[in-house]
């Protein structure tokens, strides 16, 4: 399995992130906060885009050290999460106050992939 995450995957527009965050959906596992949302306009499986907030992180050192561990275990594990058919865009937003380490990402990230998994099976029956 290809475990990159090349550019066009990246969530960057500002019309996209307007819209994901207008009508989108979210499922919160803390310390995470994943907002997403069906996108037929995009000419990829998915988008994603990484935030941590500036309230909680006063150091921009700190804000991006989580960043990069969320896009390291998204790259290494993104079929957990986009192995839907429909496009989708993501946005995982860490609200947590303290500075995680891997495994606490991976914890977090596992278990909001169930909830997203459970979410998208309860809006198909419905």
């Amino acid at each position: 399995m290809n475990e990159r995450l090349p550019k066009p995957n990246k969530l960057k527009s500002k019309k996209l992130i307007g819209s994901l965050f207008e009508s989108g959906s979210s499922v919160k596992a803390y310390p995470l906060l994943l907002v997403y949302k069906k996108e037929a306009a995009i000419d990829v499986d998915f988008k994603v885009g990484f935030s941590v907030s500036k309230r909680n992180f006063k150091h921009a050192v700190d804000r991006n050290r989580i960043k990069r561990l969320l896009r390291e275990y998204f790259r290494k594990n993104k079929y957990i999460i986009a192995q839907e058919s429909s496009p989708f865009l993501f946005m995982f937003i860490f609200t947590g106050k303290n500075l995680p380490n891997y495994d606490d990402v991976s914890k977090a990230m596992e278990k909001i992939a169930r909830k997203f998994e459970q979410q998208i099976q309860q809006n198909q029956k419905s």
